[in-house]
């Protein structure tokens, strides 16, 4: 992850702190150590990322190539021969008289030539191999972020699995107390015995709830190791060690995610898609550039040493030889490019217009997402004070009606009922508080693809 990257990862977490004000520095700590170390192992481990950045290795060449192909074209060419004697024929090929020619033959030619003029292809190349080296980086933090979104979102989900966990266990002691209290009642003759029956059925529910959730964490722990990279035991030794924060750490009571301009002026500046497209309609435009070099003249500057033997332009021929150079400019011009040329430059120009219609596109997708990433982190922070209110009232409704059915003024259904309603509040509660971290979590990756 580069610098520009972490800064902004850690501005996110650290606002989303500000979702646990009561929370202790250890304990954010944790959090945020968890999440590094989930980090920390996919960038090591995860294959997608490793066949991302060997894409950026793959283009950084490209654009090594690129830049050496403005470097002089230097070569020099040996060859050795066996000359055979000449014979020389009158014009009617009847007579012949043989010309003895010197055997040896040899020629060595040494060759410079720099590029000094290309039409702008040699620099749009380089620009071209730039670009795509920086597409290429961008992809990888593209799937960097999502690979770290995704870890973000399993991480919370074992986080609020965990908090099921412990609600159902707590109810399920509550409803063993509650059992034991019955069977007591009816040794007193003051509770029947259906009363024992249908609580302990409601035990089993409740086990059966409990059973459902730990079976679900060992799914979301192989999800965690797809995600990582790494074995099934590796994964279960890494989220053992992971700190997980009880439920209660995520609580919000005074969080502010300002005003939804900043988010999307954020994102219009930071977005991952955004700067892949706008990166898109460069590319287009240096590829113009590249199909309208091949309507430009060609200019280098050539030089060259000639070392021949023996000097056959002579009669006799001279057995020697003949070492001449030259220095010169040359200029070349393909003609035929001014009506072969003409279809690439219209696709060219097509293709850098669809790139920029994509880009709009683009910028009206990223904006309807942070309005609705936005939007969806006011309803969880309003589903969370609604919780919050409905788990206070299904507490009270419980301890009423259990007095009630204590004084025998309600019957054992009333009693079940409000202990299914303070069950669901708890679950709900655990689940909410939970949700409005991921949903601003979310805001940061619909904002800008960097998140914590």
């Amino acid at each position: 992850m580069s610098n520009k990257n972490k800064r902004v990862a850690t501005l996110c977490f650290g606002v989303a702190m500000l979702l646990v004000p009561a929370v202790s520095q250890a304990q954010t700590a944790a959090l945020q150590g968890g999440l590094d170390r989930l980090f920390s192992v996919a960038e090591e481990r995860n294959a997608t990322l490793q066949t991302m950045r060997s894409a950026i290795d793959v283009a950084h060449a490209g654009v090594d190539a690129a830049q050496k192909a403005k470097l002089p074209d230097v070569s020099a060419q040996l060859s050795v021969s066996y000359l055979g004697d000449a014979w020389l024929w009158n014009r009617h090929f009847g007579e012949s008289t043989k010309a003895p020619m010197p055997h040896f033959g040899n020629n060595f030619l040494f060759k410079a030539q720099q590029v000094v003029y290309s039409g702008g292809a040699l620099t749009a190349g380089v620009a071209m191999a730039q670009q795509n080296e920086q597409m290429q980086r961008l992809s990888a933090d593209n799937e960097r972020q999502r690979v770290q979104f995704l870890l973000t979102g399993l991480y919370l989900q074992l986080h609020s699995l965990l908090n099921q966990q412990k609600v159902y266990e707590r109810n399920r002691t509550l409803a063993e107390e509650q059992i034991a209290l019955m069977k007591q009642r009816y040794s007193n003759g003051v509770a029947l015995h259906s009363d024992i029956t249908r609580y302990e059925l409601q035990l089993q529910q409740i086990s059966l709830g409990l059973t459902a959730v730990i079976d679900r964490q060992s799914i979301v722990r192989k999800q965690l190791a797809t995600a990582l990279g790494v074995a099934d035991g590796d994964t279960a030794a890494l989220t053992s060690a992971v700190s997980l924060l009880p439920e209660e750490a995520f609580d919000d009571k005074a969080i502010s995610v300002g005003a939804e301009a900043e988010w999307q002026q954020l994102a219009s500046q930071e977005h991952i898609g955004l700067q892949q497209s706008a990166l898109g309609v460069d590319m287009s435009r240096t590829q113009e550039k590249l199909e309208r070099s091949e309507r430009l003249p060609k200019l280098a500057i050539i030089a060259e040493n000639h070392l021949d033997g023996p000097i056959t332009i002579e009669v006799p021929p001279i057995d020697k030889n003949l070492n001449y150079w030259f220095v010169g400019v040359g200029v070349s011009y393909n003609f035929s490019a001014l009506w072969k040329n003409k279809s690439k430059m219209r696709k060219a120009r097509l293709a850098t217009a669809n790139a920029q219609d994509r880009l709009t596109e683009a910028r009206k997708g990223v904006s309807d997402g942070v309005h609705a990433a936005f939007v969806d982190f006011g309803t969880a922070r309003t589903q969370l004070a609604t919780r919050e209110k409905s788990l206070q009232l299904a507490r009270e409704n419980y301890d009423v009606v259990s007095r009630r059915y204590q004084n025998g003024l309600a019957i054992v259904t009333d009693l079940t009922d409000a202990a299914n309603m303070r069950l669901d509040a708890e679950l709900q509660l655990a689940n909410a508080r939970i949700n409005l971290v991921y949903a601003y979590y979310n805001l940061c990756f619909v904002a800008n693809k960097q998140h914590a």
